[in-house]
């Protein structure tokens, strides 16, 4: 069984949280990086030869650390609680209804995420947000 130095959970296999997962797990091989979403169709396409997205080099640096310390599934609550590292980096479309309709971010999915944190930790862990939204829109 591998031992690593830190354990690492993504929550989002999107365009932010896979690849920059991928960078972490090649350029630090003692930490474990766990991505996870819950969509299966997502993650079987990271475990696959045909990544959901397209980024110059990124096929061979998943290739090249997946197994070995990047891992990709839809054990959420596994994850966060083997975790020391949270990133949570999911999908913050624009809000379509309400106050800020049409121009301030819809935090729904960024909400599920902490939720499933609250839910599965077991320890004090350290979370972090990685989405592309300005600071104020998470101000309600």
């Amino acid at each position: 069984m591998v031992t690593y130095e830190t354990r690492i959970a993504c929550i989002g296999a999107g365009y932010v949280g896979g690849p920059t997962m991928a960078v972490i797990a090649k350029y630090c091989p003692t930490v474990k990086v766990t991505v996870v979403d819950i969509s299966k169709q997502r993650i079987d396409e990271w475990n696959s030869d045909n990544l959901p997205i397209y980024e110059p080099g990124l096929q061979d640096l998943v290739e090249e650390c997946r197994g070995k310390n990047l891992f990709f599934s839809t054990e959420i609550d596994d994850a966060i609680r083997d975790s020391e590292i949270i990133f949570v980096s999911v999908n913050t479309p624009t809000k379509k209804h309400g106050i800020g309709a049409g121009k301030a971010a819809d935090l729904k999915n960024w909400e599920l995420a902490a939720r499933n944190i609250a839910k599965s930790c077991q320890w004090p862990q350290n979370c972090s947000r990685k989405i592309h939204t300005a600071c104020e829109d998470d101000s309600r």
